[in-house]
């Protein structure tokens, strides 16, 4: 056998196999010196850092050139220098710890890519005109590949996999949907999460340059509106101004934005909302038997364990208070989605809790709307048997927004805390997932042909063959499968409303 035969084609080395597109024998020097400049490389390479199947091979590069991109800053650039930067991107009122090297990593980027000198030449174009002094082939590609790199808005349309997103670049939908690979995000996103990051794209997946911030439903609309409106103010003063240039300017100015929008919103609804811990206070003025009795007989009060942060007390009966039988009265005054059927399947409301005590009785809710109608129903179940000695009312949809006012980053740490301790599936998956299926079934059955209040009172059926209003459902819509979905991903409960976007003929939104 001819052992030539069994050398790289280019240099006469050891092979590390067939290359596809030179359908040639080719070494690891000469593939790497080469592929992706010199050699075309296909999609489906694995020797190839930019596509999906190199993308290990992507990170090792990608970690390499770090030092080296540092390094080129630092000879044009102090330390100071370089800080101030830095803290022009920081988000203002944000988590501690959580955008520092998202700041750090927007500075780089902006000072490379962005920002010009007098001659109107970014840092990285230097260094292109130097012929990438330092760097190997890869490296030279990845920076090329990043003079695109800017901020901007994502949305994801579909996570493909463990490390594959779906994504449209919201500033510039017009180009399209393109393969983000992330494994951090694609393990921690759902279909329709938005986000504020800085995006480079590559020959065939793009990457997120940094953590970014999600920007959540409720602040959406407003940022984008805020964000054009800047942009086409500071457009007037520089025609040549893109809207991603000056997005990436001011990164740090619109990622405090969303900080700021959320705690404000946020405040706003706790301020609407009927929050309050409702306790009512009865003394025994008849017999402790007929009392009991009462509770007994009535269908909407059921018998329940003592709750751990009740007092054990000796010769105490506890009950739960549902909206069953006169008691579902209450549910007339509710919209419709919280209202239950006849059927003992479609569950069940609840106004509060009672506990009765030897001497007297207590009934706990948490609406004032609730409380109100307790009160009443106390009068006309226990007549003179009960009277009123002593109510509260604390507001605690207040005392959450005052906790945000006076400190959000502590707020958001303990709501991060608590979510995190109080995670624990207590209800095994296969009976959480039936009853989840059977309420949202119930749901949206009603919600089809309820008015609702973000379509302008309009229904879904009706919006959906509306053109103008036709947008706002499909957003009102993502918002639900959003919701859905993250469900599915940290409860693993399956629930899937396919049905209701056929009935909306929403086909886009599956």
């Amino acid at each position: 056998m001819d052992k030539t035969v069994s050398r790289c084609a280019i240099c006469g080395r050891k092979p590390r196999g067939i290359c596809p597109v030179l359908e040639k024998l080719i070494c690891p020097a000469c593939c790497g010196s080469g592929r992706g400049s010199k050699i075309r490389c296909v999609s489906s390479c694995a020797y190839f850092p930019f596509n999906v199947a190199g993308y290990d091979l992507w990170l090792e590069v990608d970690t390499k050139l770090v030092r080296k991109i540092l390094d080129y800053l630092k000879s044009y650039y102090s330390y100071r220098e370089y800080e101030e930067i830095v803290e022009h991107m920081r988000f203002a009122g944000g988590v501690s710890g959580e955008d520092a090297g998202t700041a750090e990593g927007a500075a780089v980027y902006y000072l490379f890519f962005v920002k010009r000198d007098s001659d109107g030449r970014a840092l990285a174009q230097k260094w292109q005109s130097q012929e990438w002094l330092g760097l190997n082939n890869d490296e030279r590609i990845m920076m090329e590949c990043r003079f695109n790199c800017r901020a901007t808005v994502l949305e994801i349309q579909k996570v493909l996999d463990h490390q594959r997103m779906e994504c449209i670049d919201l500033l510039e939908p017009a180009k399209g949907s393109f393969i983000l690979i992330d494994r951090a995000t694609a393990a921690r996103s759902v279909r329709f999460t938005r986000m504020l990051t800085w995006l480079a794209h590559y020959p065939h997946f793009s990457r997120i340059a940094n953590n970014g911030v999600e920007l959540s439903d409720i602040v959406f609309a407003e940022f984008m509106v805020s964000l054009r409106d800047a942009f086409r103010k500071e457009g007037r003063r520089h025609k040549e101004l893109t809207i991603k240039d000056y997005l990436s300017e001011s990164f740090g100015v619109f990622g405090s934005l969303i900080y700021d929008l959320s705690r404000e919103k946020s405040i706003a609804a706790l301020e609407r909302m009927d929050l309050h811990q409702c306790k009512a206070l009865y003394k025994i003025t008849g017999n402790f038997a007929d009392i009991k009795a009462v509770l007994d007989k009535y269908p909407e009060f059921e018998p329940r364990e003592r709750h751990p942060d009740e007092q054990d007390t000796p010769g105490v009966y506890y009950y739960s208070w549902l909206r069953r039988g006169q008691s579902k009265a209450l549910e007339k005054n509710m919209p419709a989605h919280f209202r239950h059927g006849q059927e003992k399947d479609e569950g069940v409301g609840t106004i509060g809790n009672i506990r009765l005590f030897p001497d007297k009785l207590i009934v706990e809710a948490f609406t004032k709307q609730k409380h109100s109608f307790a009160k009443r129903m106390v009068k006309k179940f226990f007549a003179e048997n009960l009277l009123l000695q002593n109510e509260a009312v604390v507001d605690l949809a207040k005392q959450q927004a005052g906790k945000m006012e006076d400190d959000y980053e502590s707020y958001a740490q303990e709501i991060i805390s608590n979510k995190e301790e109080n995670d624990p599936k207590e209800i095994p998956p296969e009976i959480e997932r039936e009853l989840m299926q059977k309420f949202y079934k119930r749901h949206y059955t009603i919600f089809l042909d309820d008015k609702i209040p973000a379509l302008d009172e309009m229904t879904p059926r009706a919006a959906a063959v509306d053109p103008q209003m036709r947008p706002r459902l499909i957003e009102l819509m993502k918002q639900h499968l959003k919701g859905i979905e993250q469900q599915n991903k940290h409860r693993g409960l399956d629930l899937n409303i396919d049905w209701v976007l056929d009935e909306l003929s929403l086909s886009e939104l599956k």
